[in-house]
């Protein structure tokens, strides 16, 4: 894997690197903010999967499209308000959030790897995992 933004490499070393024991590790660990994970492992998520989720990640994605300040913070406030306005807790959205974006149950903070991911990956991330979701 090639990587052409150094600045962004280096946002992601600093990321990632309390989770790397070895050097061969980083890939593991980083892989998907350089390309979009091939396998998405959903079916951690599966099981309790209902429409009220469903609704939460639409309604998480028309947000995602309409903000203007993509840092990790102020994604993370909207996404708290949307899942208490949808009755959910934010721990009951959270890790199917983290698989959308990374493939698996391991990162570092979500909302830090959607804010070095950007807008758009994140929110194209998002829709394809619905649609596998909606489809199972």
């Amino acid at each position: 894997m090639k990587v052409q933004d150094e600045k962004l490499l280096l946002k992601v070393i600093e990321l990632v690197k309390d989770r790397c024991t070895l050097l061969t590790d980083f890939y593991e660990q980083s892989g998907y903010f350089f390309k979009t994970p091939e396998n998405i492992d959903l079916s951690p998520i599966q099981p309790k999967w209902n429409d009220k989720k469903n609704l939460f990640f639409i309604e998480l994605l028309r947000n995602f499209e309409l903000e203007n300040s993509w840092e990790a913070h102020q994604l993370e406030n909207s996404f708290k308000e949307i899942a208490s306005i949808n009755d959910l807790k934010p721990g009951e959205v959270m890790l199917p959030l983290r698989i959308m974006l990374v493939g698996g149950k391991f990162g570092p903070h979500v909302f830090d790897i959607a804010a070095l991911l950007g807008k758009e990956e994140t929110i194209k991330r998002i829709k394809t995992s619905l649609k596998v979701l909606e489809g199972a």
